[in-house]
């Protein structure tokens, strides 16, 4: 059994690496001073078809079906149920990108009601599946290039 802690470290490794990766390849968020990953842009590049495919292949069912909510600033979480994603550009910003800042910002793996330890190690493994898909379409590469 993998160390869900191991596991996840190593997406934030990936997830680093695919920013530093998408700075470089002209992702960058436009009219900013500093250089941020467009995540957006990622997702428009990537397209309908991709969210397709990751339902099809079932890579992120709870992603998808029961994705991440917010941790606000009154420290409650939003929204209450969250709806199934249905495209692209809310995979990757408000599946994978939300699962990676969770758990670099410590909140995941802090205990929480029944199952919450259950439910963050598939939220990880799934938005890691999800990231290293996204990273090979977009350069054409099952092991995309080393930075």
């Amino acid at each position: 059994m993998v160390n869900p802690l191991t596991a996840a470290d190593a997406f934030a490794a990936d997830f680093r690496r695919a920013e530093f990766f998408l700075k470089r390849s002209g992702y960058r968020r436009e009219h900013k001073e500093i250089a941020e990953a467009d995540w957006d842009a990622v997702a428009r590049t990537l397209g309908a078809d991709f969210f397709r495919e990751v339902v099809d292949a079932g890579l992120a069912n709870t992603l998808i079906g029961s994705p991440p909510r917010r941790l606000l600033a009154t420290m409650e979480w939003a929204p209450a149920n969250p709806e199934p994603l249905t495209n692209v550009a809310q995979l990757i910003v408000n599946g994978v990108c939300r699962v990676r800042n969770s758990y670099i910002h410590g909140e995941k793996f802090v205990g929480g009601p029944e199952g919450q330890w259950d439910r963050d190690k598939t939220l990880l493994r799934e938005a890691h599946a999800v990231l290293k898909a996204a990273m090979a379409k977009l350069t054409g590469s099952s092991c995309w290039p080393d930075m």
